[in-house]
Order: C-alpha cells, then structure tokens, then sequence
C-alpha cells in the first residue's frame, strides 16, 4: 500500500504544476441547518457535515468545470460526468480514494447514503474496479483529526483536489459584532496546465456560497 501510495504521488509531484489556494468558510448557518434538519429525522437518515461539503464542491464544479477530468497521454479531457474521489483510510493502514459516480446527479440524502456505502465496501475489500481508476476529482477531509488544513497532492490523472480542515469555532466579524461561530479552512490543490488562481479562487468562493444556502443544497 505505502508503495503503491509512494509511486503514485510521486509521479503527481514530478509531472504536475501544482497550484495551491485556501480559504476560510463560516459553516455556522450550515452546522444550524444540519442540526435542525437532523432533529427531524430518523438515525439512519440523518446527514453529516461531510455530505454537505461533497454536495457544495460537486455543484461548485457547474462555475468552473475545468477542474472536473483528468490529463492523459499530454492531453487534457474534460468530464461532463462527476465521479467525486472520497479519501477513505483503510483499517490496516494507508488510504484509498475511490469515487462516488455520478455524484453530480446525487442529492443531498442520495451522496449520503453513497458515503455510507462507499466506506463500508472500502473497508470490506469490495470495491469496483470503475470506482477505483475513474475518478474525476477527489476531496479529501482530515477533520475528524483536528487539524486545520490539509494540503494534498494531486491524485493522478485528475486535475484537482479539494480539502477540508476541522470544523471549529472561531471569532468572526459580523455586523459590527465579534461572535464566535463554526468555521472551516478548505483547501484547493489545482494543476496549473488547467487552471489558475483566478479560476481557482471563484471555485472556493462558490464552495462558501452555496453553503451559506445550504437548504438549496
């Protein structure tokens, strides 16, 4: 696994300009909404903040579709479809990234439930092949260890991968006032062959906005 990991990055680092970008998102009218509508629903139907940033990132991807395809042979093809990478860590060591299909079709309960599914069948050994080798973008989420950012390398073909820190409260102006309100650092690791900055930035941007709105998520 580690060399299998080892190779693959990298091949990442030697072949891909990488470009990096961060930005802080307020999650507090989010975390409201998701415990709101949690309260409402059954243990095995509610969501998890996780599901509600893999929604925001895939219909972030309409603004700026570049970032949607991989880069083979030279070439640069673009995806219409999204197959949303998913880092998973496996129970003996090392981490695995297979893909949630067709996630730009999925609502919000719909990614959840394939969440679910995706981690237990990793950690089962079961997984497909397509889910595995097709890809087309992956996020990857280190919340649950506390730290505030993760900055990764690209997962070739694929031209970007979006991450997630721990979400935590934190001092935020807003209106004249400074309240303490959940927040979270996502991260962007982009190949310059593809994009740049500025195309980045309005990516993360659209990745806030619409979890600012989260019930039209």
């Amino acid at each position: 696994m580690r060399r299998a990991i080892a190779a693959a990055m990298s091949r990442a680092k030697r072949e891909i300009p990488h470009y990096y970008l961060s930005h802080r998102i307020d999650l507090q009218t989010a975390q409201d909404w998701l415990a709101a509508t949690n309260a409402e629903r059954p243990p095995d139907r509610r969501l998890l903040m996780g599901a509600l940033l893999i929604r925001a990132t895939v219909r972030a991807l309409a603004k700026v579709p570049e970032l949607n395809g991989r880069f083979e042979g030279g070439d640069y093809a673009p995806s219409e479809t999204i197959n949303c990478g998913m880092a998973v860590a496996m129970r003996g060591g090392g981490l695995i990234a297979p893909a949630i299909m067709d996630a730009g079709d999925k609502p919000l309960d719909d990614i959840m439930a394939a969440m679910r599914d995706l981690v237990a069948r990793t950690r089962a050994g079961r997984l497909r092949n397509s889910e595995v080798t097709q890809g087309t973008l992956t996020i990857s989420s280190l919340g649950e260890s506390g730290v505030d950012a993760l900055f990764g390398v690209i997962y070739p073909p694929q031209v970007a991968l979006v991450g997630f820190g721990s979400p935590r409260p934190e001092p935020v102006a807003q209106d004249g006032t400074v309240a303490a309100r959940v927040c979270v650092t996502a991260t962007l690791a982009a190949d310059h062959r593809v994009s740049d900055g500025r195309r980045g930035a309005t990516f993360l941007a659209e990745i806030d906005r619409l979890l600012q709105e989260p019930e039209t998520i």
